[in-house]
């Protein structure tokens, strides 16, 4: 009877500390984040479920916090676009959180200002009342972190000390935080008495020679001869026009310019004799920004002018120029609310226009611009290789199955395809539209003349971490060159580190010296409420 009463004391002590562990871990304070109002243009107001995304991760703490992972009903949607306390309090008493977090940012001309409330429902008052003023948009990524430290300061009790405003310390001047139009002010710091990266046993990256800055965001860039003068010429994009320019006794000189219109979103460019006529044609792919449907075109050169020998084609053009076969034009359709229709064909002249005569044998996920073909492992074998939609760089054998892929995701690029999904918000009748961003070109060519292929590929780096899935913050770029060894690609060299970012690049012997020249356009500016955008062309000698 005794070892009875022991034993039902002993189960009814284990199912006292079970509980009592179970509320404990039960008491984490929930937190109701309303989604701050944003009284900016309106290319910012996707910052809405940016901040809102970054305080979650930032206020997820096991035990102590943890946000409220619902949507505010509709019928508190007008309370919830008045916060104040008033509003705080009853939102998180018929939510059942314990604390609400609110606030707004304000962009007014070259200054941010972000104001945020965390709000003790239980004590019907303010908590933190929060206040930072910048110089740039990308503060505010500074200022949701250091709300965010304050309130698990709070919430734990830990006692962390804060700087006081405008105090600010050099570890706080991190780069990863800052906007790229502050950045792109900036130059990057080269070492003059270090020389470019050299090439692993094949010589080095030799002179560069860069141009004046244009008063534009240069997207895309292509090299060929587009007159039959021998000579090859830069042609180059930016939002809606197309410009043609030769570089010839170290001057680069215009030649042409063909003038879009204000429904034209200009996005790739690229040069080839498809047609046969030894001329190269200048292929553009365009949308329509009013109905994103694709207007593409191809210009070429008559003996007087460039002209359209087709216009508002439905299709996204790409060149590839593939080592032993030569320059091939892919395209691919696009689909009603979807940027790629699945499938890539090969395109070629016929009767007038460019007809498409072999599909690709791709992933369904493929797109046009993500891929090239090539002996890329130097064993005779024609491989693909691609950007998964992540951008890490693939390597797949002819069956299709993966050979080789990338540690951490490479190219970085700019341009972007807008689309609407299920997820999308909307700010009053406007539907909030999703970005798919495109990689960079893959180049393949046998660089150093020793009968092995490398690859060449740009990567910027996101001053964000790619935290925004509809905003690239790029502070810097490099181009990288690529050789296949026994572990799969490796670098062999790279370019010099630049400020701003890469939006494309060529392989092209641009100055007729019997040798191509790496060349590449370069963003420092994008076009914003600080100022006109500004990018320039380089060419980078390969010794």
């Amino acid at each position: 009877m005794k070892l009875s009463k022991i034993h039902i004391f002993f189960a009814v002590f284990l199912i006292s500390i079970i509980f009592v562990n179970a509320a404990a871990s039960a008491q984490s304070s929930s937190v109701l984040i309303v989604p701050f109002k944003i009284h900016a243009e309106k290319e910012l107001l996707f910052l809405k479920k940016g901040i809102q995304d970054m305080l979650k991760s930032r206020l997820s703490r096991e035990g102590e916090i943890m946000p409220l992972n619902k949507d505010i009903p509709g019928q508190y949607l007008e309370t919830a676009d008045n916060m104040d306390e008033k509003n705080a309090a009853l939102l998180g008493a018929e939510l059942n959180a314990d604390y609400v977090v609110y606030g707004s940012l304000t962009v007014f001309g070259k200054s941010i200002s972000t104001d945020a409330v965390f709000f003790n429902v239980k004590n019907n008052k303010a908590d933190i009342i929060f206040n930072k003023s910048g110089k740039d948009n990308g503060d505010v990524i500074k200022h949701i972190n250091e709300f965010a430290a304050r309130i698990n300061d709070k919430i734990s009790g830990t006692g962390t000390v804060f700087p006081a405003a405008g105090l600010e310390t050099k570890s706080q001047e991190d780069e990863s935080r800052r906007h790229p139009d502050s950045l792109w002010k900036d130059t990057v710091k080269e070492d003059k008495k270090n020389k470019p990266p050299a090439l692993i046993n094949s010589g080095s990256l030799g002179t560069i020679w860069k141009s004046r800055r244009f008063k534009t965001q240069i997207k895309g860039l292509a090299a060929g001869d587009v007159d039959g003068d021998s000579q090859q010429e830069i042609v180059f994009i930016d939002n809606k026009d197309v410009n043609i320019y030769r570089y010839s006794n170290k001057m680069f000189t215009k030649i042409g310019e063909i003038k879009g219109d204000m429904h034209d979103n200009l996005i790739s460019v690229d040069i080839a004799d498809i047609n046969g006529n030894d001329k190269s044609e200048i292929f553009v792919t365009c949308l329509n920004k009013s109905n994103k449907a694709l207007r593409s075109f191809v210009l070429e050169w008559n003996g007087t002018q460039f002209e359209h020998i087709i216009k508002s084609a439905g299709w996204y053009y790409r060149v590839l120029d593939i080592p032993g076969r030569g320059p091939m034009l892919m395209g691919q359709k696009r689909g009603f609310n979807k940027n790629f229709i699945p499938g890539i064909d090969e395109l070629k002249w016929s009767a007038g226009q460019y007809i498409p005569v072999t599909p690709q044998k791709l992933p369904s996920r493929t797109n046009v611009y993500s891929f090239n073909y090539g002996d890329i492992m130097n064993n005779g074998q024609m491989a693909a290789i691609m950007f998964s939609e992540t951008e890490y760089l693939r390597v797949l054998n002819t069956d299709g199955s993966k050979e080789w892929e990338s540690a951490e995701p490479m190219s970085g690029g700019a341009v972007f395809l807008e689309y609407d999904s299920e997820s999308s918000g909307s700010f009053g009748a406007e539907k909030e539209q999703e970005r798919q961003y495109l990689p960079h070109r893959i180049l393949i060519a046998d660089i150093n003349k020793d009968s092995k292929n490398e690859i060449i590929v740009g990567q910027n780096t996101d001053s964000a971490g790619r935290f925004f899935s509809k905003l690239r913050l790029y502070k810097s770029g490099h181009i990288k060159c690529l050789g296949w060894d026994d572990f799969g690609l490796n670098i062999k060299w790279k370019t010099p580190e630049v400020s701003g970012y890469i939006s494309d690049y060529a392989l092209t012997d641009i100055d007729s010296d019997g040798r191509d020249e790496l060349i590449f356009s370069v963003v420092k500016k994008i076009s914003s409420v600080l100022g006109e955008a500004q990018s320039f062309i380089a060419f980078q000698e390969i010794d």
